[in-house]
């Protein structure tokens, strides 16, 4: 509710100084260019991560809280020990994603963490999407600013 408030009284600010709605448009296009960028970065770095993990044998235990975040994980049994995942569980997939029955491929961090299928799939789609969001939104600036 802040940032909406913030965000009304900014853009009085920028019309009661002259800026016109078309150069305000332009600027939260930037405003969200960069956010894409950002998300872009974000899973650069986490595909990074994804090759420098070394694949292994995991059995999944369940899906609960971890105590360094406030979203539910999912937990998997490698050689006798416990790691939770990095990225938080998906619910909707839950049947694809998690099977308890049988052993399955992950990927394991050095700090001990894991990416599973789902984290795969989330990274590999996040950075595909935010480049294409990053490139289509920077394609509309430039065009906008030729105007």
């Amino acid at each position: 509710m802040e940032f909406l408030i913030a965000f009304a009284l900014v853009l009085v600010i920028l019309l009661l100084v002259g800026v016109n709605f078309f150069d305000i448009g332009l600027l939260l296009l930037g405003l969200l260019d960069l956010l894409c960028l950002a998300m872009f970065c974000f899973f650069a770095f986490s595909l990074f991560r994804l090759f420098t993990c070394k694949r292994v044998k995991a059995r999944f235990k369940e899906i609960a809280e971890n105590e360094k975040s406030r979203f539910k994980v999912a937990w998997y049994v490698i050689d006798g020990k416990e790691a939770s995942t990095v990225f938080p569980a998906e619910f909707l997939g839950k049947r694809l994603f998690y099977k308890r029955s049988e052993d399955t491929n992950v990927l394991l961090t050095k700090k001990g963490g894991v990416f599973d299928l789902n984290a795969i799939l989330a990274i590999a789609l996040g950075f595909v999407f935010s480049f294409v969001m990053f490139a289509v939104i920077l394609y509309f600036v430039t065009a906008l600013i030729k105007l």
